[in-house]
């Protein structure tokens, strides 16, 4: 009998709510995006009317949309409703977001190095510290990993590392990039750093794991994003030929797909929903039948870690 109630409660767990979209954020159109996480086109301007569209990410069922034409961020469901077209503003051209419970960090990557700062905010909009890493050169990609900020400057070619606090740890923890841009990061202690033509992938520590992970194809690489199936997707804002697309990657440097997604407009953001998120569906699922025998401790599969981050880029 335990055992079909098991098989029950892990089947409900992975299968019972699965979905998950892609949302694209198109610089050049101020529209939003939706696709399905086969490629296929839900809607092609799920939301409309934004000014120059960067970062986008997810928590819970809202997106939130940095803009960089009137310096503020929106929220929408992600049914594309209006929520707050004014949720954040007086931002200096906010590029990318990263959200972590209820807090939200904004890089604002235009002005003189000594204001250009990550901002933090909660999610109603509150400001908690607007100047939480300042002295940043051009800062475009955050990430978050729960216990440190990771912030791209594209015009210092570095990636560096802070405290959830804005204390540096390592201003220069990865340093010689060309232009770095959007940020993510894996399960499993990695960071993926988009850059012109190529993503490199380090660990949080800094070390290179391969710097040339994916290479070729790309004049203007910016926003990446994983989902919870270690697929990396990386958006390609230029808009010539061969440009305007996302690509799709496995997470050890395969193409799975280089023009997954095409016809866009200087595409920046990407988010990908969860589908469902499976570390923490499985490590709920092991608290809940542990008293009977069933599952003894919570089983890490990785896939819940950037549910719902996502690093824009400039342009």
């Amino acid at each position: 009998m335990q055992n079909l109630i098991i098989a029950a409660l892990l089947t409900a767990a992975f299968l019972g709510t699965a979905h998950g979209q892609i949302f694209v954020a198109n610089y050049g159109s101020g529209t939003i995006a939706e696709f399905s996480t086969s490629g296929a086109l839900i809607n092609g301007a799920l939301i409309s009317g934004l000014s120059q569209p960067g970062g986008i990410a997810i928590s819970g069922n809202d997106l939130f949309i940095s803009q960089r034409g009137n310096g503020s961020i929106a929220e929408y469901t992600t049914s594309g409703k209006l929520v707050n077209a004014s949720l954040i503003t007086g931002l200096s051209q906010p590029a990318s977001i990263a959200i972590y419970g209820n807090d939200l960090f904004v890089a604002n990557s235009a002005g003189p190095t000594s204001t250009t700062a990550v901002g933090e905010y909660t999610l109603s909009g509150a400001t908690v510290n607007a100047s939480l890493i300042t002295g940043l050169e051009n800062p475009v990609g955050v990430a978050t990993d729960g216990a440190n900020l990771y912030v791209s400057a594209f015009s210092g070619g570095t990636v560096g590392k802070y405290t959830m606090s804005g204390a540096a740890v390592d201003v220069s923890l990865i340093s010689g990039l060309q232009n770095p841009d959007g940020l993510a990061l894996d399960g499993n202690g990695d960071i993926y750093v988009s850059t012109r033509n190529q993503v490199g992938e380090y660990t949080t520590s800094g070390a290179i794991v391969n710097a040339s992970l994916i290479t070729g194809g790309y004049n203007s690489g910016q926003g990446l994003a994983l989902d919870g199936k270690g697929n990396l997707f990386w958006a390609d804002n230029y808009g010539g030929a061969g440009g305007n697309k996302i690509g799709d990657y496995t997470t050890s440097g395969e193409v799975e797909d280089a023009s997954f997604i095409t016809g866009l407009s200087n595409p920046i953001g990407i988010a990908v929903e969860s589908a469902p998120d499976a570390t923490s569906s499985v490590c709920l699922l092991g608290i809940a039948l542990a008293g009977i025998g069933a599952v003894r401790r919570c089983i890490k599969t990785g896939a819940g870690l950037n549910a719902g981050r996502s690093a824009g880029g400039t342009l």
